[in-house]
């Protein structure tokens, strides 16, 4: 990796003229805008200053502490403008960067450097932005909000920083179309990270980003067929051709150690790629240079503090199922600090746990109930080194996943699913000097070098690999003599129910499954500020090995012939085999889900560059992406652009077309060829049970490759409207988005099997409106800040019908608009989790000198006309029954999030704070409705907890 990086630091030294420069004379930083702040605490100034200018600026605490600044006001640059702030305090200003400072007393610099020594201080970063923050430095992120501060503790749920998009324009979380959204034993123990949809696109199309690794499943969250709910609504075991507990991200990131969260629905830069929906990057805390520290936290939860509601249609519990009753609880640890003057380290550990527990079935004799459990655990190391050559970081974040699941209708049937993943990084940083390449200034320069590695697998473990549905009683026919006819072999687990005319008592269970993926990647990227603006060029390389399995053979009996459903003359079986067969009962049918191991592997190579250049009335950004990958053998370029008109001050007009390429995915390739399940019968010859099994009809493999398309991709039209308000000085914009879907998979019959195509399209559309606001108060009634932030967004999607999902018969099918559709594809086709118009709004407090924190969020639906089950009684269609849908009136919905917090003890960089979270404050359970097996459905929720630093 850091060979590129020696190249370059050579041929600078050795090449290229070098000339110095004041990093303040860059032209997108000394561009004039207007700045007004009059004379104040000087510590209140630089927030002011940051706040319109973008600018970050460090300084020890107490540096600012006492002193006042000068006022400014009109048309000037901000390096002016700072100092013009800070003239005649004694403060001296250091320019590290395009739009970086410190302050520091005058004469410090050159003291500490005479003396050989390094001042330690604490520092106080001031920058703008707070709650949420509309866009960046960069005109032509019109589609970037990046949230910090209240609005990550307002938002979160649980330790999901994934919850923190929530009600984000453009992000889509909610399925009022659901008809069976009770809570089950095992949603509330599910601590996985929550699914969003970005600007359309389907949950599986985001790139997520932890500290600059890419922390994705390549090798694909869904499957070909059913759901993913594990539940004992019937007998059946769990799909044997899924692997159960797969998630579109690789590492889960806890809300605990966010510092930034912000994410990219549109104008995204060419640096990004691999997505059709969005961009979330998460920012964790950085190693601590200055001095050590740490903060532990505590959180808990249970069902006693939770509002459950009957959720079935007509309000009732015919079944009269009991609420789910669980405990979870989280904690976690950050510690940071100096290991030597230019060597810093952060180590972070959280965890998250939840328990539940259920009856088992009456057939069996055991008693006790059934407990059930997740554990959610989160591992990361940073360690930073500054050197001559560069700040290099080694970095790690790993996730260790379980969940438990128990058959309540089975004897002993126990699945955990298992998710170890690790993303890690060697990164090198490397800023040089300023150039002069034959006349042109190129000043800010740096290259990023990056080395990553990444592993994820997702393990089904289970307690066994053979599985019997044995014949415990059975109510004879009076041909056959009439009464119940009762087994002996297996009185010492199973009982019968006299309820029914014969009782099954399933044992075992199904076998093991795996899914996982290695990735190794190579990234450079170098950077700089030139002529009115900045560039940036970049490369990348990732080698991805993707792995599928069942290690063995997995057999389930799936039916026994027993003494009760033959003629009384028979009076015992006469096994002529050891396979399954008794004097009371023997197997009559078997499926063999076969071993298989599949991997399959692919290079992807991507280039990319960008162009951005600012003349105070336009700036524009332009760039393109280039990608190709052994697997499909494509070579797909997404040009990228972004033009923005300035008319006048404090006021933007921007318009972008942009392209995005689906991610290399490995989804297809390890499930092609996967083995259907294999059925057989055997039949006795009077009495005698031999060992010939016939196969019913040769089921085969499934057939999945995309090896021979076109790779899918979105085409993006934006246009926004931006600025900053007269009357409060507040950030506002306006945006219009509009994606065409295009060349997306497809699956198509002919004859009896199914082939992926580039038939399936989509579309989607929004228009938006955002407000942001760091109020600026007196502390008036003992209120010390505020940071409010609101938008509305109406959308609009649409997905063909013949997408991936329609790929496999075993499925429900609807019937809408004289159309069939699967469920899961129909999910797509009504909205993938749309709502077409709702608003939100996010407060952020802070009173009584910063001891108490209240932090607001609510979203609000407006009702609409939507999609929804008929509960009519299904037609059939072809042969297949179809539930009726209509189109329905929803109605609006209002949710409100609570969290607050008071510091009951602090003294410099220690205290502790008590937490109070509430999820959902009005108990307002939206428009999805519960089925009768599920009837419960979650409302509001409370969290306590406790946190300390020190």
């Amino acid at each position: 990796m850091f060979m590129v990086s020696t190249a370059l630091v050579s041929a600078s030294a050795g090449v290229f003229e070098v000339r110095a420069q004041d990093a303040g004379t860059s032209p997108t930083t000394n561009a004039p805008r207007s700045i007004s702040i009059p004379a104040q605490p000087l510590d209140a100034a630089l927030r002011a200053f940051t706040r319109q200018t973008g600018w970050q600026v460090g300084y020890a605490a107490a540096l600012v502490s006492g002193r006042t600044s000068a006022a400014v006001a009109g048309e000037t640059d901000p390096l002016v403008a700072l100092r013009a702030l800070t003239a005649g305090s004694g403060i001296e200003i250091r320019v590290t960067g395009a739009r970086t400072a410190s302050l520091v007393a005058e004469g410090t610099i050159d003291e500490a450097a005479a003396a050989g020594t390094t001042v330690l201080e604490e520092i106080t970063v001031s920058s703008s932005g707070g709650g949420v923050k509309l866009g960046t430095e960069s005109a032509a992120d019109t589609g970037t909000s990046t949230l910090s501060e209240g609005q990550i503790s307002a938002r979160a749920e649980g330790s999901d920083a994934n919850g923190i998009l929530r009600n984000l324009p453009n992000v889509q979380y909610q399925n009022d179309i659901d008809d069976d959204a009770g809570a089950t034993d095992q949603t509330v123990i599910d601590l996985k990270p929550r699914e969003v949809s970005i600007s359309g696109a389907r949950v599986y199309e985001n790139n997520f980003i932890l500290e600059g690794m890419e922390i994705n499943t390549v090798t694909g969250s869904q499957e070909r067929y059913g759901d993913e709910v594990l539940a004992d609504r019937t007998i059946t075991p769990p799909n044997a051709d899924r692997v159960y507990g797969l998630h579109s991200q690789t590492v889960f990131v806890p809300a605990e150690f966010l510092t930034e969260a912000t994410v990219i629905d549109s104008n995204a830069s060419a640096k990004y790629g691999n997505f059709q929906g969005g961009v979330v990057s998460y920012k964790l805390e950085e190693a601590e240079k200055e001095k050590w520290k740490g903060h532990v936290s505590t959180d808990y939860t249970t069902s006693d503090w939770t509002s459950y509601n009957l959720g079935t249609k007509d309000g009732l519990n015919p079944k009269d199922v009991a609420r789910n009753e669980y405990i979870k609880r989280r904690q976690a640890i950050s510690v940071g600090g100096p290991l030597s003057d230019n060597l810093s380290v952060r180590l972070q550990y959280s965890r998250q746990d939840a328990v539940t527990d259920k009856d088992k079935a009456y057939r069996y004799t055991e008693t006790d109930r059934i407990e059930q459990d997740s554990l959610n655990q989160f591992y990361r190391g940073q360690l930073k080194a500054e050197t001559d050559l560069g700040d290099f970081t080694l970095e790690g974040a790993f996730t260790a996943y379980d969940q438990v699941w128990e058959h309540a209708l089975w004897r002993n049937f126990r699945l955990n699913t298992e998710t170890r993943s690790l993303a890690s990084k060697l990164q090198h940083d490397y800023e040089f000097e300023d150039l002069d390449l034959g006349g042109v200034a190129i000043s800010n320069l740096k290259l990023e070098s990056k080395l990553t590695y990444g592993t994820s697998d997702t393990l089904n473990d289970m307690n066994a690999n053979v599985a019997h549905a044995y014949m415990q009683a059975f109510r004879r026919s009076a041909a056959n003599g009439g009464g119940l006819w009762e087994s002996t072999e297996l009185s010492d687990w199973c009982r019968t129910d006299t309820t029914v005319s014969q009782t099954i008592c399933y044992d075992g269970a199904t076998g093991d499954k795996q899914q996982g993926q290695d990735q190794f990647g190579w990234n450079e990227e170098l950077t700089g500020d030139i002529w009115s603006g900045s560039f940036l060029i970049g490369t990348e390389f990732k080698h991805t090995k993707g792995h599928r399995r069942r290690p063995e053979d997995a057999i389930y009996y799936t039916a026994y012939t027993s003494l009760g459903q033959v003629p009384t003359s028979v009076t015992g079986f006469v096994c002529n085999t050891t396979e399954e067969c008794s004097t009371e009962q023997f197997a009559s049918s078997k499926g063999i889900d076969k071993a298989f191991d599949i991997t399959a592997q692919v290079n992807t190579f991507a280039t990319y560059a960008e162009l951005e250049q600012d003349w105070d009335w336009f700036e524009i950004r332009a760039g393109a992406r280039l990608t190709y990958d052994d697997y499909m053998e494509n070579l797909d370029i997404a040009p990228r652009a972004v033009a923005t008109w300035k008319p006048i001050e404090d006021l933007a007009l921007t318009l972008g077309a942009n392209r995005y390429y689906n991610a290399q995915s490995l989804a297809f390739a390890i499930r092609d060829q996967q083995p259907r399940r294999q059925n057989y019968i055997r039949v006795r010859s009077g009495a005698t049970v031999g060992s010939t099994w016939s196969p019913a009809a040769i089921t085969g493999n499934y057939t999945n490759s995309a090896s021979d398309l076109e790779t899918p991709y979105t085409d993006e039209v934006s246009i926004s409207l931006s600025g900053v308000e007269p009357l409060f000085d507040g950030e506002w914009r306006l945006r219009f988005l509009d994606r065409q879907s295009k060349s997306q998979f497809a699956s198509e019959a002919v004859g009896q099997s199914r082939f992926l195509t580039n038939n399936g399209s989509g579309a989607y559309q929004s228009f938006t409106a955002e407000y942001s606001k760091n109020l600026e108060l007196q502390s008036a009634w003992g209120l010390d800040e505020a940071l409010f932030n609101a938008s509305i967004t109406w959308s609009r999607n649409e997905v063909s019908n013949n997408s991936y999902f329609e790929t496999d018969l075993e499925d429900e099918y609807v019937w809408y608009k004289n159309k069939s559709y699967t469920l899961a594809g129909f999910s797509v086709v009504t909205g993938n989790m749309d709502i077409p118009l709702r608003a939100q709004t996010g407060l952020s407090t802070k009173w009584l000198d910063n001891r108490l924190t209240l932090d607001l969020n609510a979203n609000y639906n407006f009702g609409y006309t939507g999609v929804k089950n008929t509960d009519q009684n299904p037609i059939v269609i072809d042969g297949l029954s179809h539930e009726i849908y209509e189109d329905f009136d929803f109605d609006p919905t209002l949710t409100v999030d609570l969290a607050a917090s008071y510091k009951v003890y602090e003294e410099e960089d220690r205290g502790m704070t008590v937490n109070l979270k509430v999820n959902n404050l009005f108990n307002e359970i939206g428009n999805a409705t519960a089925s009768a097996n599920n009837p419960w459905v979650i409302g509001r929720t409370l969290w306590v907890g406790a946190s300390a630093k020190f």
